[in-house]
């Protein structure tokens, strides 16, 4: 961050006293947890209990609600992590049912609180009564910590009298929000609305409607597009059919984009509330009601794959609730082989990454958290990329963590406890909202309400609650805010290491439009800076690209001879996060076909990339000779690839000069009855290459250079005897090479050498 970013936040931090009240923590043990009797007119006994097995509980009770201060007590987080309770019912505002939640530039909670749900308005002919803007019970709030004691003190209602609000983004000027059957625009007028502009309309029924099903999750993606979900609602834009599960995403001209414009992204679960991105722009999505519960959506116009099962390690759809009373509309309860007490997915919502660096490095863009409101607890999935021991997938594997311990990110004994989203917030913690309702399903028992709901006195809404979970010894990451940054400023936060404030950043400086010092300050970005992170990305890298992108700038014809190159230098940066982004950013031009075709894309060391490459190349309608080649034919991609990159229609693929990929970590087994011989290869660095040293305790033999594309770059002979290489040297050009050596007697050694680097 600047230092002018550094002081804005550090005088705002202090604007009042620093940690004057301590946040709510664990102050003992989990209180007894008493019942009353459920109403005899709720029907409680069509909705049988699911008990954990070691449990029993009279007929027809209900646990008495906690205090929120009582409720924390009964919360487990993972082991290194505790839960502080930053926002609840009992503090300014009395939230109340919120939904979903987002954060501002200045680092601000924005929430749509939607009380009517699920018993959407109706009118007299039993419709859905089209209010627009006015006359519900619904509305958008911003909540704020401004004295920084870790606890919200600040509450407004930015707006009120909606209809069902399920989703909300911030973007330039305002808010973007989901409420059937629209999605609109509220401008920000100091922090009051103003007249709402609807982008699209069509976004669900407005008879028979399941509110259960309807529009929800619209997110802020890495390429500006604004990302939202449909569960088994339908949904009809433009005539594009948008529901039954499918993931959509838009940009309109009332927010900043040249023209509007709205695409189906991908097919999904068809009982769908949740999508989350990763840090270098793949998305995701959640399923519920025993449908797989973490979907990769690869590429768009594809079907999203489920990664528990196809590549994962998965029996069943098993959570592990720590309470004693679920209620569960479909599945099973009961334990596992390892005696761990279980339930079926019956109710995931939302899907998270986390994308700071506060958490242990395990955690960084690796665990994906999903909800299960009605088991009162969050999931989290440690993902690792997909592929064999030689080639590296286009997706990933969902690796299951075993036992409430490790599986559980978040989890309650308390049966009012009901999780059903979570973000990674400003201040790099992972935020959990509770509904902190008991009856959390739709339709549990026979529906006897509108919107095909329960009609239930236990559907509570009068309470909320707002947790962070941070490292055990509480420490968090600075707060920012961006509101009134200069360009260099935004540019520095473009580094930032949590993906919240670099994709403000991003969308800010599209907003300011372009102007010479900050295509200097992103160009020099692109240009020189070839450090790769934990996650073998670059975030400063990709974010400079898709600020230029969102500009337009690599689309305008005056400035390929500026861009082309650079974009194609890219394709070899050694971070894949770069790489696989440069392919998406770049333009769909005979240059642009010509540059994957040099750099040999479609034979990169990493499936993701190989992925990008032929997405890419199938969007350019002008392509070079020698790219022709049927997909089906390539064989270096995994089954995964292949489906979802058929689904979208792909039939190109390189052939001559590339040779087949070769990853640089795994080289292939060695010959039979290899040994691993006393001593190591050495190199040592010359300008623009590498000089190989005398070892004498490496045996005669041969070394081999292999590129980024797995092409052969270099050969050369040691004469043990003489202690000799020929050559000797070698020019290289690449940020990062393979090596093999492969000796007398079955030796046999490998590696990566990155030019520069020495080993």
């Amino acid at each position: 961050m600047s230092s002018l970013v550094r002081i804005a936040f550090t005088l705002s931090f202090l604007s009042g006293p620093v940690l004057a009240a301590i946040p709510v923590l664990k102050s003992g043990d989990c209180p007894a947890l008493t019942r009353y009797a459920a109403p005899a007119d709720d029907r409680w006994s069509q909705f049988p209990i699911q008990p954990n097995p070691a449990s029993s509980f009279p007929v027809n009770t209900v646990q008495t609600p906690l205090k929120a201060a009582q409720s924390i007590n009964c919360i487990e987080v993972s082991p290194g992590l505790r839960a502080e309770l930053w926002a609840s019912e009992e503090m300014p505002g009395a939230i109340a049912y919120l939904q979903d939640f987002t954060f501002d530039e200045r680092g601000r909670l924005w929430a749509v609180e939607p009380k009517s749900y699920p018993n959407i308005i109706r009118n007299a002919s039993n419709s859905v009564t089209d209010q627009k803007f006015t006359g519900g019970l619904d509305r958008i709030v911003i909540l704020e910590d401004t004295d920084g004691d870790r606890v919200m003190d600040k509450f407004k209602v930015f707006r009120d009298g909606l209809n069902m609000p399920q989703g909300i983004e911030v973007v330039n000027g305002g808010v973007v929000v989901a409420m059937v059957p629209y999605v609109a625009f509220f401008p920000n007028k100091n922090d009051t609305a103003g007249t709402p502009q609807i982008l699209f309309s069509g976004m669900g029924p407005t008879n028979g409607y399941d509110t259960h099903g309807g529009i929800n999750s619209l997110r802020y993606g890495l390429d500006n597009w604004i990302y939202g979900h449909t569960g088994y609602n339908g949904c009809t834009v433009n005539g594009t059919n948008c529901g039954g599960g499918r993931m959509w995403r838009f940009r309109h001209t009332a927010l900043g984009h040249a023209k509007t414009e709205f695409q189906v992204w991908s097919g999904g679960p068809a009982n769908a509330h949740g999508i989350g991105q990763m840090e270098d722009g793949q998305w995701f999505q959640s399923g519920a009601t025993l449908s797989p519960h973490i979907n990769h959506s690869a590429v768009q116009g594809g079907s999203a794959l489920d990664i528990r099962t196809a590549n994962g390690n998965y029996p069943n759809n098993a959570y592990y609730p720590i309470t004693g009373d679920r209620y569960l509309w479909e599945g099973s309860t009961g334990k596992n082989a390892q005696g761990w007490f279980t339930s079926q997915t019956t109710a995931v919502s939302g899907l998270e990454f986390y994308t700071a660096r506060l958490f242990p490095r395990k955690y960084w863009n690796r665990f994906a958290f999903t909800c299960e409101g009605a088991s009162k607890l969050c999931n989290q999935d440690s993902l690792v990329v997909s592929g064999n021991a030689t080639v590296t997938g286009s997706s990933w594997k969902a690796i299951r963590l075993p036992g409430p311990e490790r599986s559980n990110i978040f989890a309650a004994t308390d049966a009012w406890v009901a999780p059903i989203e979570t973000r990674t917030g400003p201040d790099g913690a992972l935020w959990v909202l509770d509904w902190y309702n008991y009856l959390f399903l739709h339709n549990p028992a026979s529906p006897s309400g509108m919107g095909g709901a329960w009609e239930n006195s236990l559907r509570d809404k009068s309470r909320s609650r707002i947790y962070r979970i941070v490292p055990a010894d509480g420490k968090v990451e600075p707060v920012l805010n961006l509101a009134a940054a200069t360009v260099p400023q935004l540019v520095d936060a473009l580094g930032n290491t949590n993906m919240l404030w670099r994709l403000h950043a991003q969308r800010l400086l599209i907003g300011k439009g372009y102007s010479p010092e900050l295509g200097t300050l992103l160009e020099d970005i692109l240009s020189k800076d070839k450090t790769v992170d934990a996650v073998d990305n670059n975030p400063r890298v990709v974010h400079a690209l898709w600020t230029l992108a969102g500009l337009g700038r690599f689309e305008m014809v005056s400035e390929a001879a500026r861009w082309n190159p650079i974009l194609s230098k890219l394709l070899l940066h050694p971070a894949v996060g770069v790489r696989r982004n440069a392919l998406r950013a770049m333009p769909r031009t005979t240059a642009s076909a010509q540059a994957i075709s040099d750099r040999c894309s479609v034979n990169d060391a990493h499936g993701h990339v190989r992925l990008q490459a032929l997405v890419a190349l199938s969007e350019i309608a002008d392509k070079p000779a020698g790219l022709t080649a049927i997909w089906n034919t390539y064989r270096d991609i995994d089954a995964t690839a292949t489906t979802a990159v058929t689904a979208a229609g792909i039939a190109s693929a390189a052939t001559a000069p590339c040779a087949p990929a070769l990853d640089p970590v795994a080289l292939g087994a060695p010959a039979p009855g290899a040994v691993q011989p006393r001593g190591d290869v050495r190199f040592a660095t010359m300008a623009g290459g590498l000089r190989l040293l005398p070892n004498g305790r490496l045996s005669t033999g041969e070394l081999r250079l292999y590129d980024m594309r797995g092409r052969s770059a270099f050969r050369a002979r040691y004469d043990a005897a003489a202690g000799i290489w020929s050559p000797a040297t070698v020019s290289l050009d690449q940020p990062l090479y393979a090596w093999e050596f492969r000796g007398t007697g079955g030796a046999w050694l490998r590696g990566k050498i990155a030019p520069g680097a020495g080993l």
